[in-house]
């Protein structure tokens, strides 16, 4: 079966991090702070980018068991050497202000 994953972070909105949201800032403009949103973090389109994505993040590619991920176990530096490398920013901020981060397996 093939694999597909993404990596979503929700967390509460604030006007300071909706540059690292998925709609862009135009599209949170009439949103009120601490409003609990969601965004895209991570997307994986292929089996080995999102079994690579999830060891990245200390789980397996279809360990549904751990949705939820710790963010401070991520593997910043093989993210960079990656594909993912520029969502490296976007993720960092949001595990600043405090979002959650969950890994979504699809197959």
């Amino acid at each position: 079966m093939g694999l597909d994953a993404q990596i979503i972070a929700i967390g509460p909105f604030s006007h300071a991090i909706a540059s690292c949201l998925e709609y862009g800032p135009d599209l949170y403009e009439n949103v009120e702070e601490g409003t609990t949103v969601v965004s895209n973090v991570f997307l994986a389109g292929t089996s080995s980018s999102s079994y690579f994505l999830a060891k990245c993040f200390g789980v397996g590619g279809w360990d549904v068991g751990k949705h939820e991920l710790n963010p401070e176990l991520a593997d910043i530096e093989a993210l960079l050497d990656s594909d993912f490398a520029d969502a490296i920013p976007k993720f960092t901020e949001l595990r600043k202000a405090s979002f959650k981060f969950y890994y979504l397996p699809n197959g």
